[in-house]
């Protein structure tokens, strides 16, 4: 069969039209994404149709305002709660106080019974009759040495057993003082509160033997006095300052918060967690919380001005920190930075940028298979 030859050219030129396409299609998928700026090893010139994705911004001189965040529990601050103990190995006759009570300074907790106790007190009855056995002897004494009928050495003998006999009596008064009592006959005596406060733990029950080096029989402690033992990762932690504002967020009541003050910041490291504790002290709204709570502290951090920008534009190439600087539309300059402080969303570069440059902040990993996200 004959064909027009103005068919064949017209299929000849339309083969080789879909052939030029199809090896300039496949030329763009080979392309790389970008190519060195001739003369300039860290500047690229990134592909036409790889630009619209790279998102950037300007790099600010500006103190970074951030918020750190440590988690911890509530607890009373130094000397707001104490244990209180027996003085003496004793049987619990009563209780007088439960969980929770509100008591006050003097306020009976509980009464008992202390074989001890009635030995020291049966020992000062005993010195108190001796002392003023021999103070009736001294003044028997002291007439008879006057007119020769005794000597000197009895009245002296007499004086010494009168101080001898005080003494002891002295000592036992003490140590029933340091023991919380005062007077009084027999076994019995009374436990009481040495401060006002909450009762928040007890550990005894009547019939009970207690022990004086053994567990307290309650734990007192005044409900508004309250702080935050909270820890904070390694690297927040060095910005923490004593005095900085601090917001106490409360989980098991929800919504529930407190305004503090950062009180003492331990400058030593936790070496399991890498965390050091600061301790928050509610300024105010403390009341009724009570203590052994989860909580949440929130701390406002600022560093001094320099130059910052977006933690997303740091990269890592070959371990080292970059930013991508865009000099010119489809033109980027790969920079070396040195950083410093790192809070919130921004972080401080010490050296390689400088303020109202444009950072690359979206997209900047794709070019390169060498980089990483460094942040």
């Amino acid at each position: 069969m004959n064909v027009p030859r103005f068919l064949l050219a017209s299929l000849a030129c339309l083969l080789c039209a879909c052939g030029g396409r199809e090896v300039e299609v496949r030329r763009g998928e080979h392309e790389p994404p970008y190519r060195l700026v001739p003369g300039h090893l860290d500047r690229l010139e990134v592909r036409e149709d790889l630009v619209s994705h790279l998102a950037a911004e300007k790099a600010t001189l500006s103190p970074i305002s951030a918020e750190v965040v440590g988690y911890g529990t509530l607890e009373f601050a130094p000397g707001a709660a104490y244990s209180a103990r027996v003085p003496f190995d004793a049987y619990v006759e009563q209780v007088l106080v439960d969980l929770d009570d509100v008591v006050e300074r003097g306020q009976p907790l509980a009464t008992l019974r202390s074989p001890t106790l009635a030995r020291l007190r049966a020992e000062l009855e005993n010195d108190l009759v001796l002392a003023r056995a021999e103070e009736a002897a001294v003044r028997r004494l002291e007439p008879l040495v006057r007119d020769g009928t005794a000597s000197e050495r009895e009245l002296a003998e007499a004086r010494s057993r009168l101080e001898a006999a005080h003494a002891r009596a002295q000592g036992t008064r003490a140590a029933l003082a340091a023991a919380g009592i005062q007077g009084g006959k027999g076994e019995r005596f009374t436990l009481r509160a040495t401060q006002g406060g909450r009762v928040i733990k007890r550990s005894v029950d009547p019939g009970e033997r207690v022990v004086a080096d053994g567990e307290p029989l309650f734990v007192i402690g005044d409900p508004e006095r309250l702080v935050v033992r909270a820890s904070f990762p390694e690297r927040d932690a060095l910005h923490l300052r004593e005095g900085a504002r601090c917001r106490v967020s409360l989980h098991s009541i929800s919504g529930r918060e407190l305004e503090g003050t950062i009180t003492r910041i331990a400058r030593t490291l936790d070496p399991t967690t890498r965390a050091a504790d600061a301790i928050c002290e509610p300024t105010s709204g403390g009341a009724g919380v009570g203590a052994k709570r989860v909580a949440r502290v929130s701390v406002e951090v600022t560093a001094d001005p320099h130059v910052i920008v977006p933690r997303s534009a740091l990269l890592l190439r070959r371990d080292e920190p970059v930013v991508f600087v865009r000099v010119a539309e489809n033109v980027l300059e790969r920079r070396h930075v040195e950083l410093g402080l790192q809070l919130g969303d921004h972080v401080q570069i010490v050296e390689g940028v400088s303020a109202g440059e444009e950072v690359v902040v979206e997209g900047a990993v794709l070019l390169d298979g060498e980089l990483d996200v460094l942040l």
